[in-house]
């Protein structure tokens, strides 16, 4: 598996509850690649909802995109929609997948001081975006290349938060990305932001085998991955 970035070796959900329990409310990106494999979709419903019924004090983001935001947002919802958080382009981004109890923000609520904190994280994570991010706070998604500028932003909103709409940052992302090619697509900015902001990141090679681990109610002692 070709990658850039070096995931957090978590050995279970037990260890991952023991490097967060000292956090209030941890918030957990879960997400990855549109072309999540038919084979493959079972396994990230099963890991959402191991997730939230193993570490009940966690808030679960996503970005609501077909595949694997969709996959990891239904196991999530089984157990408690109203922990899970849709963070979107704009209000309207795939309203039918959305679920009424959970919290939905879209970028164009983000104050203009926030979301100038935003675009300058945004082209420092892809530096090739800074044109697309400056044309998305010029012209707010009025055009194909300012709405692309607008899906960087969600993504660099979903990593660092925002305090002004309650946002938290996150604490650590669960992806499942393509094994091929783990930075490809639009998962890759999402990776990049969380690797510049010391965000652990979690892929499928790691989590996979947590679905055959123990449950997370005996966290072993001394891990300090975070």
């Amino acid at each position: 598996m070709k990658r850039l970035y070096r995931p957090n070796a978590f050995a279970s959900v037990a260890e991952l509850a023991c490097a967060i329990r000292h956090q209030d409310r941890p918030v957990i990106l879960v997400e990855g690649t549109r072309d999540l494999p038919e084979a493959d979709r079972p396994h990230v419903v099963a890991l959402g909802q191991m997730l939230a019924r193993d570490l009940p004090g966690a808030i679960f983001r996503t970005g609501n995109a077909t595949g694997s935001d969709t996959a990891f947002a239904e196991g999530v919802a089984a157990v408690d929609a109203n922990r899970l958080q849709y963070v979107l382009p704009h209000a309207g981004m795939g309203r039918q997948r959305r679920r009424a109890e959970s919290l939905a923000v879209a970028l164009d609520a983000v104050p203009p001081a926030a979301e100038q904190v935003l675009a300058n994280a945004t082209a420092s994570a892809s530096p090739r975006s800074q044109r697309l991010v400056e044309l998305y706070v010029r012209e707010k998604g009025g055009s194909a290349p300012a709405a692309k500028g607008a899906y960087l932003m969600r993504d660099t909103l979903k990593v660092l938060g925002c305090a002004e709409l309650h946002l938290a940052p996150a604490t650590v992302g669960i992806f499942y990305v393509n094994e091929a090619d783990p930075m490809a697509g639009g998962t890759r900015h999402t990776l990049r932001v969380c690797i510049e902001h010391g965000v652990p990141v979690v892929p499928q090679e790691i989590w996979r085998n947590w679905l055959t681990s123990s449950p997370a109610d005996s966290p072993p002692p001394g891990c300090s991955h975070l």
